[in-house]
């Protein structure tokens, strides 16, 4: 270690800006600056504590997920092991723009506990950090905040600022969005820096102010107050440079809420608004909200005979014939009740029913035939890497479409709204179990005899009125009520 740069116990440290900092990440093509205030246990023997679930920090980008055991003191039962790591393409960043691979760094989920951690971010790394990250020296000192700056092809490059830095005082006095309740993005004040003026933020931030409040909770529900009074909205969408450009289109409800939020396409997966995930969805009537059927999510099979052989074979044998030269593969499956059109039925193997957690890593969600054969199965593993891609607070808007004389739609945002905050995959699992969420595929192949074009539909959805059983805490609220 003596002979590794101390990066962050320097002069230029101590003096280095915020503002600099942005000047860096900009020069290094960063996307998104999120930080954290580090607590007493945030160092390399503890592990920064990151998020409940992987659900909270979707937007930290990550390798595969690989599932293993676990061993601990603090577990009360062997059957509490599992563990699953992410690798990271991990950079430390110093005051001069210069950057230094962690090559171990990486995200680790106990789902057991639950929780996500940083882990391997000292190991094989050529700088030494260990002074205010080591517990037995300064890595329990208060005032520690670390950057992570998010690049859309999955870089993320760390600056940690120590207690006493310039920018440990000036982050103050930044404005920034909560994305989770450790992390904020940091809106950077030099606009000049085109790279962060993305028009997200700046109708987000300037929602709160607006509203005078000082949580985002209350920004989204004034937001979506607004949008509900203003009735229907012609189609629109925002381009990649936050313009407002007509869609023409019949599926335009997501989007046109989207463009109205100010929320412009990005490659990293990130919350929509102010910490919150967006969910709009159709209904013929606003007081029929809870009875339209929701996909959860749209993973492939990585696992049993669909995996083996491929869609088209296994269309061919769990599936029926529709029309002489077309096969489908249809039906509502739901855990351990066999479904009439294929067959099959849908287990959770690896899960502990009673206390509502994973107990192998190794575990999936399947379909047995008859004869007990796996015809098709999602690992934890797989279900986790499309988890992850949702988020940990979700508000769900109804929508009514109507033409117009354009041609176009219109839309009205209705003002019965659900706001729900807090999932783990645990959640999920059990919701599976429970019957709540089911599979409802809707696999075809044509042309058979000459060879057979598959188009592959696999989806688990679940009912408006059962989304309560994926999150720890739900709102309803009607927006046309008095201001809260």
């Amino acid at each position: 270690m003596a002979n590794k740069p101390k990066i962050y116990d320097s002069q230029a440290s101590l003096e280095f800006s915020l503002s600099s900092l942005c000047e860096c990440y900009s020069d290094l093509r960063v996307e998104r600056i999120v930080y954290k205030h580090l607590a007493p246990n945030d160092n390399s023997k503890n592990q920064p504590y990151m998020a409940a679930d992987f659900s909270e920090i979707g937007f930290i980008p990550s390798g595969d997920l690989i599932p293993s055991s676990t061993f601990s003191s603090k577990q009360m039962s062997q059957k509490r092991r599992t563990k699953f790591t992410s690798l990271l393409n991990f950079q430390w960043l110093s005051p001069d723009g210069r950057t230094y691979k962690a090559p171990d760094a990486k995200l680790i989920y106990y789902p057991q506990f639950p929780e996500v951690r940083l882990s391997g971010f000292l190991k094989g790394c050529p700088v030494d950090i260990s002074e205010w990250m080591d517990p037995g020296k300064r890595g329990r000192s208060l005032g520690r905040i670390l950057f992570l700056g998010i690049r859309s092809d999955g870089s993320i490059f760390s600056y940690l600022a120590i207690p006493g830095s310039r920018i440990s005082r000036e982050i103050k006095d930044w404005d920034s969005i909560p994305i989770t309740s450790l992390l904020h993005r940091l809106i950077p004040k030099a606009r000049q820096l085109s790279i962060f003026t993305g028009v997200s933020e700046t109708r987000a931030n300037y929602s709160l102010q607006l509203s005078g409040s000082s949580t985002s909770r209350q920004g989204l529900i004034d937001e979506l107050r607004r949008i509900h009074f203003k009735g229907p909205i012609g189609s629109k969408r925002l381009n990649k440079a936050g313009i407002e450009i007509p869609y023409k289109a019949r599926n335009g409800g997501g989007y046109t809420l989207e463009a109205e939020l100010g929320i412009t396409p990005n490659g990293i997966a990130e919350p929509d608004f102010l910490g919150w995930e967006v969910k709009q969805f159709g209904v013929k009537r606003f007081d029929l909200i809870k009875s339209k059927p929701l996909t959860v999510m749209t993973p492939e099979p990585d696992g049993g005979y669909y995996d083996l052989h491929g869609a088209k074979d296994f269309v061919l044998s769990y599936g029926y014939t529709n029309g002489g030269d077309r096969y489908d593969f249809t039906g509502r499956h739901l855990a351990n009740l066999v479904c009439k059109k294929s067959g099959l039925t849908l287990i959770v193997n690896g899960f502990d029913p009673v206390n509502r957690e994973m107990t192998n890593a190794a575990g999936f969600i399947g379909l047995l035939d008859s004869q007990d054969n796996v015809a098709a199965s999602w690992s934890f593993s797989k279900l986790l890497e499309h988890w992850k891609r949702k988020h940990s607070k979700a508000v769900y808007i109804p929508s009514l479409a109507s033409d117009v004389e354009s041609g176009h739609r219109a839309y009205h945002y209705g003002s019965n709204i659900r706001l729900f905050e807090g999932t783990n995959i645990n959640m999920l699992l059990g919701a599976v179990l429970d019957k709540a969420i089911y599979y409802d595929p809707g696999i075809k192949v044509e042309s058979v005899s000459a060879g057979g074009k598959v188009k592959a539909r696999s989806q688990f959805r679940i009912k408006s009125a059962e989304l309560d059983c994926l999150y720890l805490q739900k709102t309803e609220m009607d927006l046309s009520d008095s201001l809260e």
